[in-house]
């Protein structure tokens, strides 16, 4: 069985379709990925600087 391999126009066109379409989709997810990243940093940070503002005191000034 020869080995003579030709691609059309339109494999050619699905093949590069498929690869963007892939790429794409990943690139959407990576997004999404350091998005949440960063919202879930801005969450803790928030978190650890209410715990210190509220152990230094902070809240005595509000509430007397």
């Amino acid at each position: 069985m020869p080995d003579d391999r030709t691609l059309t126009e339109s494999d050619v066109k699905a093949i590069v379709d498929e690869l963007e379409r892939r790429a794409t989709q990943r690139f959407q997810i990576n997004i999404g990925r350091g998005v949440l990243g960063l919202a879930w940093k801005a969450c803790l940070y928030l978190a650890i600087w209410l715990a210190a503002y509220g152990a230094a005191g902070g809240f005595k000034k509000f509430f007397n």
